[in-house]
Order: structure tokens, then C-alpha cells, then sequence
């Protein structure tokens, strides 16, 4: 989950750039992500009083009924805003399943599991696999949220300029597997949990038992592993690093050629080895509760897509980290008595606070717009415009990723995007008979790609920075420039993928694929 921008933390050098400098006051323009939604659902409020009083129908897809729009102005609505607050809040999708998640990955990030996978990662990858391999750690380091930057950029340059490659090459491909692969993984990740419960909550304005599953996009994002690996190892090798070579050569940098040990201590061995177990353990603990044709994880046919067992992968996830922080806790030493458990669960937990804050206002704005009937006047008329002029299929998937990552230049908080995204296109689009795991699934896409040269973006300025140990005098304009074809790849060959995975009639999750029906 991407945090919300820190305007503070954009150098001032960026108004050296006249579009940098355009892309900086229109960002600063916008709200604070919390009061956006709170200017929204105050929208929403007026909006509906207007619609109502002049008498506006709305569709119900369910009874292909049709109902006048409810006004939040008057006594009932006034009534259900007040009587549903907390309720609107607690029942939002994502709130229970993100604090849920985060206790169990958060706890793994504490004890040090997390990074210390990322490091040996890179740190032990054959040099002709050095650079793919780096996209492949980076890419799924999305698990360890924030700290994969923090990590991965460092590292990745100090690596690159100890085997005799430059080191600023090393920084641009690790911020961009962390930031343009960032919703791309081998793991179920938090932003998955928080994008399908979203998700959920916008589809439900169109149909009340929809239900998005945190794996509806898994096949298509982990086959873009490989693809986006692939995609950056030839940018980084064939492009921008003979670029950088030419313009700032290894004889440049103010760090001398580093001679590190990143080998692991002997109680970190042990950890990883005694993770290794469980996780074989636990798989087989899975199986031997999936397996039985009479398990009562499975569906009433007996079959997995849709089951139980898909409804309960947070709690699967959950124990999994718990499980494998807690083992290499005690290896290395973080957990010495059990009471420190709760603790360190407590402490990651407090990372959350910003998207609780977050999650209240945007929990009231897609309540609002649904308890009115405005979303599906927005679904049901959006879908005729669109049905009526031929826009679907292709032209639908690439202008949607395209509008994506235009707004994600300005609001990187990807969940703040989707969730003002998802209420308004989720719906329309299902009426076209677009499932809403396949909107997420090109949300994804918009959402990554762009990351990377969003001056707005928290992690802008940190990649510059970093690089800016190696070449004091680098400036925005570098950054830029070295991180643009990398943006441009991710975005032209994910979105070929999506196309060509459409095209081919595979499915992009555990029977999940384009259209609904």
C-alpha cells in the first residue's frame, strides 16, 4: 500500500524543471487525501438533495426497477447519516482486513525476516542475473511496504558498484521494481486485501452480494513478475546504464568501490532455515484441510473456485506470518520472552494510523453514494454513453490505464485512488458486463507504472538523494530522464500483457477473467 505524498520532502531543485515545476503547484493544489473525501461525501450530500428535488430516477439492476434519488437533506437521510456513522465506518471491507493482515506481515518486518529476504536476495544473485534479479526482489518487495525503498535502493547501488557497475544504474532499477512493479507480486500482499475489499464495496452498489477475492487478480500479477523483471533487466542494461556510463562514469562517484560482507550471522541462518520448515509444514497443513472432496472448505460441489477456502485467505495469511516472524524472532534474538509478541504486533500496527484516518472519510463518501442511488444513475448512464458510442473491449482497457496513470502522477496514494476510482467505474463498467476483479486488475497497471517520475511521490526525492551519494550534483532533470524509459516500458509491455492475457481467454484469477458472464 503506497503512502500518501509528503509534499515537504520534494527538493528544491525541482523548480529547476519547468513541467517539474507545473506537476509540483498542480499537486500541491490538491487536498490532503482525507479531506478530499470529506469534500466528496459533502458533494454527495448537496448533489443528492439537487437530484432529488427535481425529481431524478435512478435503475436498479437487480429488479430492473426504477426508484427516485434518496436525499441525504432530508429526515431519512439526515437519520441514516447520523444512526450509520460508526457502522458505515466498521463494516467498510478493507478496515478489518488490513489491520488483520498488517499484525501478521507487520510482525515478520519487525523481527527483521522481511529485509533481511530482500538482502540476500540481491546480495547472493550470480552478476549476469544480477539485474533481474534485483527487479524480481524488488517487485515483490511490495510485501514489506515502505521498507522495501529503504532497503532495496541503497543496497542495490552499494552491490552494483562493488561488482564494477554504476552504482546510479543500480539505485534506478531498484526504484523501479519497488515502484513501477508495485502492485505486480508472488505474494499476497496487503494491497491486494485492500484493493479487493474496496472493491467489494463498490461492486456491492450494483450487486449487494459481490464479493472480491484478494487472489481475483493473482494469476495475471504473478505471471507480470516475469515479464516486468524481464522488461527492466533489458532497460536498465541495454539503455540506461550505458547511458549513465557515458555521462557519469564509475571514476566519478565520490564513494570509493565498496569491499562488503553481507553474509548472514549464524543465528539468521538458522532463522531462515527454521522458516524454510514451517512454511513446508504449513503448505501441507493447507493441503491436508483442501485436499478431502468433503472438506468444508470447499464449495457444495466440491470445487475450490468459488469456496470457502478463497474467503479465507486473510486468515491463512495471518497465521503464515505470525508463524514465521515469531520462529525467526526467536532465532535472531527480537523475541526473547512471549509477551514481546503482542508488542512488536502492537508497533506495526501503528504504520496504520494515517489509513485509518483515511479509510473513515472514504467509508462514509462510497456509503453516501450508495445509500442515494447516485452510483447506479452513474453506473447505469456512464454504461449507456459508453455502449452507445462502441467503447469497449481494447480501447476500454488501454484508456482506463491510461487515465490511471495520468492521476497517479499527481495522487500516489493508490489507495486513495481506487477508492475514489472504484465507486464510479467498478459499477459503470459492470454494467458492461466487466467484472470488477478485471477493473482492479487495470487499475493496477495506472496505478505502478507512473510511480517513478511522480515528483509527488514520498520516494522521489529519497532515489535522488541516494543517488545523490554517489553524484552530488545530480539533479532532478537526471532523475528524470533516467527513470522515463523504465516508467514508459512498465506501462507499454503490462499493458500488452493485460491485452494479450485478454486476447488468449485466460483467466486473471482463480475463476475470475474479463467479463462477468
Amino acid at each position: 500500500m503506497q503512502n500518501t505524498k509528503n509534499i515537504n520532502s520534494i527538493p528544491e531543485t525541482i523548480k529547476d524543471n519547468p513541467f517539474l515545476a507545473w506537476v509540483e503547484r498542480t499537486g500541491n493544489k490538491l487536498p490532503h487525501p482525507f479531506l478530499l473525501f470529506v469534500y466528496l461525501a459533502l458533494a454527495v450530500i448537496v448533489i443528492s438533495a439537487i437530484l432529488n428535488y427535481f425529481g431524478t430516477n435512478t435503475y436498479n439492476p437487480k429488479t430492473s426497477e426504477t426508484y427516485p434519488i434518496k436525499s441525504l437533506l432530508s429526515g431519512d437521510g439526515v437519520a441514516y447519516m447520523f444512526t450509520n456513522f460508526v457502522k458505515n465506518f466498521v463494516g467498510f471491507p478493507p478496515l478489518g482486513t488490513i489491520i488483520t493482515v498488517m499484525l501478521g506481515i507487520g510482525l515478520a518486518e519487525r523481527v527483521g525476516l522481511l529485509s533481511t529476504l530482500l538482502t540476500q536476495t540481491v546480495a547472493k544473485a550470480p552478476r549476469h542475473l544480477l539485474t533481474f534479479c534485483v527487479f524480481i526482489a524488488g517487485i515483490c518487495g511490495s510485501i514489506a511496504s515502505d521498507a522495501n525503498y529503504l532497503i532495496l535502493i541503497p543496497l542495490v547501488a552499494m552491490i552494483f558498484h562493488s561488482v564494477g557497475r554504476n552504482p546510479l544504474a543500480g539505485a534506478a532499477a531498484a526504484y523501479a521494481a519497488a515502484g513501477a512493479g508495485y502492485d505486480a507480486s508472488l505474494f499476497i500482499t496487503v494491497g491486494d486485501a485492500l484493493f479487493a475489499g474496496i472493491a467489494t464495496d463498490a461492486a456491492r452498489i450494483i450487486d449487494p452480494d459481490a464479493y472480491v477475492s484478494a487472489v481475483d487478480n493473482y494469476y495475471f500479477v504473478a505471471c507480470s513478475v516475469f515479464v516486468l523483471a524481464t522488461v527492466g533487466t533489458l532497460i536498465i542494461d541495454k539503455i540506461v546504464e550505458p547511458r549513465l556510463n557515458n555521462l557519469h562514469p564509475l571514476s566519478t562517484m565520490i564513494k570509493e568501490r565498496p569491499t562488503t560482507d553481507l553474509n548472514m550471522t549464524a543465528e539468521e541462518k538458522m532463522g531462515l532455515k527454521r522458516v524454510v520448515f514451517f512454511t513446508i509444514g504449513y503448505l501441507i497443513f493447507i493441503l491436508a484441510l483442501i485436499l478431502p472432496e468433503t472438506s468444508a472448505l470447499r464449495n457444495s460441489d466440491g470445487g475450490l473456485i468459488p469456496s470457502p477456502f478463497l474467503k479465507s485467505l486473510v486468515p491463512f495469511m495471518f497465521f503464515y506470518f505470525l508463524g514465521i516472524g515469531v520462529i525467526y524472532g526467536k532465532a535472531v534474538g527480537k523475541i526473547k520472552k512471549i509477551e514481546d509478541i503482542p508488542t512488536l504486533m502492537a508497533e506495526s500496527v501503528k504504520t496504520l494510523a494515517t489509513t485509518l484516518v483515511l479509510f473513515l472519510a472514504i467509508a462514509q463518501f462510497i456509503a453516501y453514494f450508495k445509500w442515494t442511488g447516485i452510483g447506479n444513475l452513474v453506473a447505469f448512464e456512464g454504461a449507456h454513453f459508453l455502449e452507445s458510442v462502441g467503447f469497449d473491449g481494447y480501447a476500454l482497457i488501454v484508456s482506463f490505464i491510461l487515465i490511471t496513470c495520468i492521476c497517479n502522477v499527481f495522487m500516489t496514494s493508490g489507495s486513495a485512488q481506487f477508492a475514489l476510482f472504484a465507486p464510479i467505474f467498478i459499477p459503470m463498467l459492470m454494467q458492461l458486463n466487466i467484472d470488477p476483479a478485471f477493473t482492479m486488475a487495470m487499475f493496477r497497471i495506472g496505478d505502478s507504472a507512473t510511480n517513478i517520475i511522480s515528483p509527488m511521490s514520498p520516494y522521489f526525492s529519497v532515489a535522488l538523494v541516494f543517488m545523490q551519494s554517489y553524484k552530488p550534483e545530480l539533479r532532478i532533470g537526471t532523475l528524470i530522464a533516467t527513470m522515463l524509459p523504465l516508467a514508459i516500458g512498465f506501462l507499454v509491455f503490462w499493458s500488452a500483457f493485460l491485452l494479450l492475457w485478454t486476447a488468449l481467454g485466460l483467466d486473471i484469477g482463480p475463476g475470475v477473467s474479463m467479463y462477468i458472464n
